[in-house]
C-alpha cells in the first residue's frame, strides 16, 4: 500500500535532535534548528561526527554546510511519527515546515509523477494558517514558493538552493511581507486548503485527515478527524517554540493515535498491504 504523508513541521521531525545536537532542548527554536545561523557549525560538526566512517571524501569544504543541513533534514525526518507506522506500508513524507495546502497540491502532482500512478491513501494535516505562500508569474513562467518573510531578518537574500530566477525569489520576498504586513495569510490559506479538500474528494482520493493547530474548518469540524492537537501541545512553547526532546518523545503517541483511529484503521486495512 503506497502511503503518502503531505505535512508540515509537526511530521518532519524537525527539532527531535536538537539536544543531541546543541545539548540542550532550547525551548526557544522556532522553525527548525538550522533557520539559526548561529547553530550551523554545531550542525556541522556533529555531521562530521556522525558521518565520520561512512561518508565519501569532501571535495569542496565550501560544500560542507549545505551537506550537513541535507543530513540534518534527512535524520530529523527518520524521527518522525510517520516512521513508526507498518512496515508493509511504503510511506512516502513529504511533510516540510512552512507547508501549504498549495504546497501539498504541488507535492502530490511531484508524486504521481515521479511514481507514475497516485497514492493508495494520503495523510493530509493541517498546519499553521500563518504559514505564507506565493505563485509568481514571470517572463512566461510560472513558480511557486513558500517563502517566509520575518521582521528580524528584513533584507531580501538569494537562496542559491533553489532552480528559480533570483527576480523571482525577490517578487515572493516582496509578496511574503506584503501578505504579513496586511495579515493576510490566513484568508489566503483558508481558502486554498478548502479547494485542496474539495480538489482530493472530487477527484476520488482516499485521504485521513490529521489535526494539529486549529483553524480550518475542513479539520476543526470534521467527526472523522483523527485529532493529535493534545500531543502538539505537549511540546509547543508558545508562541513558536518546541521543546526537541518532549515532540521526539511524542511521536509514537502520535503514530498509535493516528493508527488507531477507527477511520484511519479502516483505510488502511482497505487496500491489500501483503
Amino acid at each position: 500500500m503506497n502511503v503518502l504523508l503531505l505535512g508540515d513541521c509537526a511530521s518532519d521531525g524537525s527539532n527531535c535532535l536538537n539536544k543531541q545536537i546543541i545539548g540542550e532542548d532550547s525551548l526557544s527554536t522556532e522553525y527548525n534548528l538550522s533557520w539559526y545561523k548561529k547553530y550551523h557549525k554545531l550542525i556541522t560538526l556533529w555531521y562530521l561526527r556522525e558521518t565520520k566512517s561512512k561518508r565519501q571524501r569532501i571535495s569542496d569544504l565550501n560544500d560542507i554546510g549545505d551537506n550537513a543541513l541535507n543530513y540534518l533534514h534527512d535524520k530529523e525526518l527518520e524521527m518522525s511519527w510517520a516512521k513508526n507506522l507498518d512496515p508493509k506500508l511504503q510511506v512516502t513524507n513529504l511533510s516540510k515546515g512552512g507547508a501549504t495546502a498549495y504546497g501539498y497540491y504541488k507535492r502530490l502532482l511531484k508524486y504521481e509523477e515521479t511514481n507514475n500512478g497516485t497514492p493508495d491513501l494520503i495523510l493530509l494535516t493541517d498546519y499553521d494558517p500563518t504559514h505564507p505562500w506565493q505563485r509568481i508569474n514571470l517572463n512566461g513562467q510560472k513558480y511557486f514558493f513558500e517563502k517566509g518573510y520575518d521582521p528580524r531578518r528584513p533584507d531580501f537574500e538569494i537562496n542559491p538552493k533553489l532552480k528559480s530566477p533570483p527576480m523571482a525569489q525577490k517578487i515572493a520576498f516582496s509578496k511574503s511581507k506584503f501578505y504579513f504586513d496586511t495579515e493576510s495569510n490566513e484568508k489566503r490559506n483558508f481558502k486554498i486548503m478548502s479547494w485542496f479538500c474539495r480538489y482530493l474528494a472530487t477527484n476520488k482520493y482516499k485521504f485521513i485527515k490529521i489535526k494539529f493547530y486549529k483553524g480550518f474548518v475542513e479539520f476543526d469540524q470534521d467527526p472523522e478527524v483523527v485529532d493529535c492537537s493534545d500531543l502538539f501541545k505537549k511540546y509547543t512553547v508558545l508562541p513558536r517554540g518546541t521543546n526537541g526532546s518532549i515532540k521526539l518523545k511524542v511521536q509514537d503517541a502520535i503514530c498509535k493515535r493516528v493508527t488507531g483511529n477507527s477511520q484511519a484503521t479502516g483505510n488502511f486495512h482497505s487496500v491489500d498491504i501483503n
